[in-house]
Parts: structure tokens; sequence; C-alpha cells
């Protein structure tokens, strides 16, 4: 038998079979997914009026479906080309005006339509994804949510993304003098409340409550806040919310930027003699299709300033850099952004317990973030990918020699000795104190489905691979690996007025912990494993009014620093004893809301209760450890009740003064239940001591109750300045006595604040103004203790402060 003419036949039928195997596949994934030939064939053109019927020049739009961004023209007009076939959602907002959301169905040719704005003063809501991975509005979220943005952000830009937001409703700050804080979402914060960039997971550390969140003031463009659980999207650590910063990233074709541009901008702080300057350059290369963005900035800040005089080393410096490349098409778009911060700070510890100490920390964090979004026929498919390293150290004294003082001090010992421990701390400085390096990688994969028999929504996969490198001398956790994995599906159905919404989410956590004998620790595995999910409705009865009911569970896994910590955290000025038996928090949140919008007014009233089986907390052992003198906490479990309340309203009164206030009510209540571990040393047992313990009620570290009011001045040209404004508000916040036992209590305080900018049109370029802001902050001077700060044991909170912010635009290369 010929085997080469064998085998050169049937090679021949394979080819064959395999090249009418393709004919009939390739048919098929195009139906599936479409491509820019079959499915990519229509457009929407529009323009963009006022009511008297001039063109809007200043309008933003952005398509959900598509995830665009763009501008109209100078003749309001604008155009999305080659789309498939479906049902459209497009938000369109423009300074001045009351935005607007208007859904286009688009079958079998381009549709053309006119979309009018209204006239108003106020700052209105802007759209979010956060809250459901598709675009809602103010009256259609089917969660409480803020955005800031625009003007709005630039005037509350503080010295980080926490500060910034402390003012919205429900958000308040943990703070750590002026340079650390993160943010509180109804009385949840640290792990509880998850703080994405760009819809990815910022992992930093948050254990600490001195632990700021690693993200630039300066860098960003809107900042969207989920009051709530958002576990489903999101998996652990969404317990009481979601905080998404939008960075600036690479303008793209729809932009419609120019060659080469930029942004300047400055910002200072009188109190603490504090100053920031930044500078962005960016573009787009038509012939290349790429666009790209590099910014850098830095911050440096002296002592906080207090009635009662300077508060010693309070101090911090702050450097950021980033970069973005990115390009799109009828396609989608691809863009890849990395950002790099370096932060430096000062911490002040007790002087009643750690007299003089100069503890500082310092921490390097880097982020890769690689995003694309691909069109399809029957739907989009959105993937990031993520690798960040965060590098912490902590460390007693910022002096490195004060470990060896005695023996330096000492003139028994000779020189070459203690030339020798000169050369052992220099030797191995960086293993001084606490020095933690953690690298993550995570990967989130969704498909946004086009409608299905009614049904729109998201399904998706992620996972997170951690881990933990242990060094220095005051290790504190054990070094760890941890993988993630996730599987969800969230959808909405929309009939008639109402819309209803709907999720699940399974998620499998695996820790593996490394033997530490410094923290007594041996190897060993943690599995924990979750479901959760989400309810809502939103009923649209009238055109400016909704009603929104919502619930959801969430989970929190507990952090190897709660399991396993066990040694001085010098952020915290504490000795920290975690618990090895502690399990997974689940909680089950219930949210109702009544929202009203129209030109003139926007306000919004909201209720919720949020129960936690198995809270994590840390409290006082009432003792000191006696070698590093710092006051021991240790982690336990009860359950937890948050209950309260928002109210927000914006009203415009006159056509020049607007009105802005609000309400937060929080109480939180801890039901306590004994260890029975404590039984098993019964004899040494003060029984008062426990029957005490289970009085206390409160959750510790919970924002008192607070009010503010504003009015606002505005008008389009006042003495040729351009869209000046005048501004006085007050925050009114009330006394709060109810503390967890050995917990310091603050009382009530008010401050006034009073803001004055404008626009520069000699500075102005195309797309953006130049703008000016300067306000005085606490303009009396008031003394006063913030339950939220970290200091408020011992120091008091900053004085006055004058803030003075600057940005110029620049068009280089046209």
């Amino acid at each position: 038998m010929n085997f080469s003419k064998f085998f050169l036949s049937n090679e021949i039928v394979l080819k064959k079979l395999k090249l009418h195997s393709l004919r009939k596949i390739i048919p098929v994934v195009l139906f599936l997914f479409g491509t820019s030939i079959y499915a990519l064939d229509f457009n929407i053109k529009g323009d963009v009026l006022s009511a008297n019927g001039k063109p809007i020049e200043n309008a933003k739009l952005f398509l959900q479906e598509t995830k665009q961004t763009s501008s109209v023209d100078k003749q309001g007009s604008f155009e999305y080309q080659h789309l498939p076939p479906g049902t459209y959602t497009l938000f369109v907002s423009a300074g001045g005006f009351q935005p607007e959301t208007t859904t286009i169905d688009l079958k079998d040719k381009d549709e053309k339509i006119t979309i009018i704005l209204l006239p108003s003063n106020l700052e209105f809501q802007s759209i979010n994804v956060t809250a459901k991975s598709n675009l809602a509005d103010f009256l259609n979220s089917p969660q409480s949510t803020t955005v800031v943005k625009g003007r709005q952000l630039q005037r509350q830009r503080g010295e980080n993304i926490a500060t910034t937001l402390q003012n919205t409703p429900g958000v308040s700050a943990l703070t750590t003098g002026a340079g650390s804080a993160k943010p509180v979402i109804r009385g949840l914060s640290g792990q509880r409340v998850l703080v994405m960039s760009d819809g990815v997971r910022q992992e930093d550390q948050q254990f600490g409550d001195d632990h700021t969140v690693d993200l630039d003031a300066f860098g960003i463009s809107q900042v969207e806040v989920v009051k709530g659980p958002g576990s489903v999207l999101y998996g652990s650590d969404a317990l009481g919310g979601v905080v998404n910063v939008i960075r600036n990233k690479a303008p793209t074709k729809k932009d419609g930027a120019p060659t080469l541009a930029g942004t300047m901008s400055y910002n200072g702080f009188s109190n603490n003699k504090q100053d920031a300057g930044d500078l962005s350059l960016y573009g787009y290369n038509h012939n290349s299709n790429i666009g790209y963005r590099v910014q850098a900035n830095d911050r440096k800040a002296g002592r906080i300033s207090t009635p009662n005089g300077i508060i010693p080393n309070t101090g911090f410096t702050e450097s950021n850099k980033s970069v973005s490349v990115g390009t799109d098409g009828a396609w989608g778009n691809i863009y890849l952004d990395s950002f790099r911060r370096e932060f430096k700070q000062d911490l002040y510890d007790n002087p009643n317990e750690n007299p003089g100490a100069q503890v500082s920390q310092s921490v390097i964090h880097d982020k890769n973030h690689l995003h694309s979004f691909f069109i399809f026929a029957l739907g989009n498919l959105e993937v990031d990918a993520g690798y960040q390293r965060n590098n912490r150290r902590e460390i007693p004294d910022k002096n490195i020699y004060v470990p060896i003082q005695k023996t330096l001090l000492d003139s028994t010992i000779s020189d070459f000795t203690k030339a020798y421990n000169i050369y052992q701390v220099n030797q191995f400085r960086t293993e001084q104190g606490l020095n933690l390096s953690l690298d993550t990688g995570t990967l989130d994969v969704k498909f946004h489905h086009k409608p299905i028999l009614g049904w729109k929504g998201t399904i998706g996969v992620s996972g997170m691979n951690q881990k933990n490198a242990t060094r220095g001398t005051e290790p504190l956790i054990p070094g760890y690996l941890l993988i993630n994995l996730a599987g969800f599906l969230l959808e909405e159905y929309k009939l008639g007025d109402f819309t209803f919404s709907g999720g699940l989410r399974a998620d499998k956590r695996s820790v593996d912990i490394k033997a530490n004998t410094d923290l007594g620790v041996s190897e060993e595995t943690k599995n924990f494993s979750a479901t959760t999910g989400t309810l809502g409705s939103v009923w649209r009865f009238s055109k400016p009014l909704s009603l929104i009911l919502n619930v959801g569970k969430g989970f929190r896994s507990p952090t190897p620093f709660e399991l396993y910590s066990n040694g001085v955290h010098e952020g915290t000025g504490r000795f920290e004893t975690g618990k090895n038996q502690l399990k997974p928090e689940t909680s089950v949140n219930y949210d109702t809301a009544l929202r009203y919008a129209s030109s003139k007014i926007q306000a919004e009233v909201t209720f919720f209760q949020n129960t936690i089986q198995d809270y994590i907390y840390s409290v006082s052992q009432g003792k000191y450890d006696e070698e590093s003198r710092l006051p021991v906490y240790q982690y336990r479990q009860d359950r937890a009740v948050l209950t309260g309340g928002e109210f927000f309203i914006q009203a415009e009164l006159t056509k020049n003064i607007s009105m802005n206030g609000g309400i937060d009510l929080l109480k939180g209540s801890v039901y306590k239940k004994v260890d029975p571990s404590t039984f098993l040393t019964i004899e040494d047992t003060d029984l008062s001591l426990i029957y005490n313990d289970l009085q206390t009620k409160a959750l510790p570290r919970m924002a008192p109750n607070r009010s503010r009011l504003g009015f606002r001045f505005s008008k389009e040209e006042l003495f040729s300045l351009q869209k000046p404004y005048l501004s006085v508000s007050g925050r009114f916040i009330s006394s709060q006595y109810r503390v967890d036992k050995l917990e310091t209590t603050t009382a009530g305080y008010n401050l006034y604040d009073i803001g004055f900018g404008f626009e520069i049109p000699s500075l102005n370029n195309e797309a953006e103004p130049a703008t000016f802001d300067f306000a005085v902050m606490n303009v009396f001077n008031k003394a006063y203790v913030d339950h939220m700060s970290r200091y408020k044991d011992y120091a008091l909170n900053p004085g006055i402060n004058a803030t003075f912010k600057l940005t110029i635009p620049l068009t280089i290369i046209n």
C-alpha cells in the first residue's frame, strides 16, 4: 500500500472539510457578534437647542450602549455613525441647563432628533455607570447616588479624594491629619466601602484607619458615589457603598481634541501652608487615530494650625505621575492608563501615651489598567485588566538612629561598636518598622447584552490574585496569597412607568497564610464563599418624580489583618490583635427614596436600614502593651444595625440666586454576645465587666447627625467677569455622645464658609474655560473636634483656612 498517497489524499479531504466547516461557521459568528460589514449600518444625527431655538455650543453627550462621550459642534449638532439596529439611550448635559435623557429606537434607517434643554442655574446630578453597570440618571438610579464633576468638582477639590466628598449627602471622611482620609458612607468605611478608579478596585491596604486612598485629587474628571451594598457587581468590601473615581484619560477621535493641549492648575491652602501644582499635556493624532495624556503634580504641606496653636508632626508631601494612551472607532475603544503615587506623612501620636514621638509613614502605589470595549450586534463586551503594587512603610521615628540612641550616647562603648551599629541601621533601614508590599492582579469581563424579551443587563465574571509580603521589624500581619473568583448577573426590565432590577453573584475566596514566628502564626488556608443579590424598583409616576425601593445582600471576608494582627501599628498608635476564628460579614440593606427633578428644583429624601451579621470591629481592652506603652485593641464580632436617612435639596430661588441644603441622620447599634471562650477561665473573669460591656449598644466611630445650608449668587457676566459667583454656606454638626466604651465623645459645633469665583475669558481655549476660585473655610476660626478625626482624643481640628484655586487651559498645537 502507498502510504504517502493515502496520507496525501486524506490531507486534501481534511482541508476540504475544514474549508466547508469554516464556510458554515463564519456566518454564525458574524450573526452572533456582528461586524462593521454586517451590523454597523445606521447613524443617529441631532441638534441640541435651547428653549428659544438657539444652538447650545457647550453640550456634552453620552451614548450608553457604546459608552461614547462626545461634544456638539458650534452649531449644536452631533452625529453617531455605523450603529447596529437597537434601542439607544442618550444623555445630554450643558452648563446652565437641565440635563435630558432621550431614548432612540434605531431600526432600518437613520434617525434625526432634536433635544431641547431648559435653562437652570442648578448643579444637576450627572449620570453614573457605577450603580448598575449601565447609564443611570438621577431619577432612574435604583440606588442613592451622588456624582461630582465639572465646576462643582473644581470648587470642592480638597487635599484628597475623601475630603472632596465629605459634604455630599450621606458621606463623611475618617481623617488622620490633613493628608490622610478615607470616605465614610452611612457609617461604614475602610474595607466596607469599595473605592475604585475607572471601575477597577483600589487595593492599597485599607485595613488601617490611617491608610488613605492612594488616588490623586487632581487627575480626575468625575467621582461617582453609590450608597448601599454594591456586592453584586463588585464583590467583597462593598457593604456600605462604592466610590468610583473616573480619571482623566487620553482623548480619542470623538473628543475632537487638538494635536497638543494641556492644563495648568494650582491649589493653595493657608492653614498648613500647603501648595499643590499640576500640569497635564494631552492630544490626538488624526493619522494614527491615537490619543495621549501625560500628567504630573506635586503637593507639599506643613503643620496643621488650630485655634489653640500648631499641631506638631503633621506635614506631608505627595507626588503623582500618570500616562494614558487610547484609540477608538466604530468597533469600540481601548485605552491603557498607568499612574504612580508617592506619599509621605508625619503622624501625630497621642502625647499622653507616646510623648515626643515623630512617627512617619510613606506609601508608593503603582497601578496599570488596560480597558477595552467592543461593540457587537447582540451587545457589548467590556474587559478590564489591572495590576497594582502598594508598598507601605511606617516607622516609629523619622530619625532612624533612635533605636540605637542609648548606644550612641554611652561613653563606655567603643567608637568601633558605635560605627558598626550605625552601619547596621543604614544597611537594614528598609526593614525598620512596618514594611508591607501588596501585589494585586484583577480581571473583570462584562457582556452588556441588548434587550432579550424586554430584559436588559450585564453578565460577567471577575478574578483577583493578591500577594502580600511582610518585611520589617514590626510585621503586624503575615504574608499571604489570596485568590478570588466570581460570576454575576444583573438585569432590568421596564414595564410602563416601572423599572425592575435584580441581580445575583457568587464569590469564592481562598487565602493561603504564610507562617510567621514573630506573630505566632502557622501556615494555613482560609476558604470563604458567599452568594449575594439585589432587587429594586423605580416608579416614574410622573415626569419629575420617582419612587425607589431597593433591597440588597452584601458580604465581606475578614482581612488577614483582622485575623492575624499581633503587634504595634504605628499609624494608629495602637497595639492591635486579631482573632483567627472570625467569620465573613453578611448584610441585608433596605433602601427607599423619593426624588424630584425639574429645571428649578432637585430634591431627594432617603431612608435606609443596614443589618450586618458578624460585624467585625476592634475595641479597647482597657490596658497598655508593656513594651510599646500603646493601648491594646482586639477584634470581635457582633450583630450591627445601622439606620438613618438623608435629605437633599437645591432650588433656584430667583434667576441669580440658588439654595442648597441637606440633613444626614445616622444611628449605629451593636447587639453583643458573650464570647464562649470567656467561660473557660470563669474563675479569672469579672462578670460585672461582661455585663457592662453587653449594655454598651453604640457602634464605635459613628458620624454624628448633621445638616447644611448654602446660598449662591451667580450671573453670566458682572463687571467684565464671566460667570462669577458668590457663595455662603453653613455646616451644623450635632454632638456625639452615643459612643462605644472608652471612646471619646464630641460636642456639637457650627462652621461657616464663604466662596467666590469666576471664569477668565482671556485665558480660555475652545474646549475649556480658565477658572479662579477663592474660599475661606471656618471663617470664624471655630475651635472644634470632628468625631471622625483620629486625633480627636488629644487635638483640635484645623482652624480658619483660605483656599486659592486656579486652572488655565492651554492649546499649543491646534
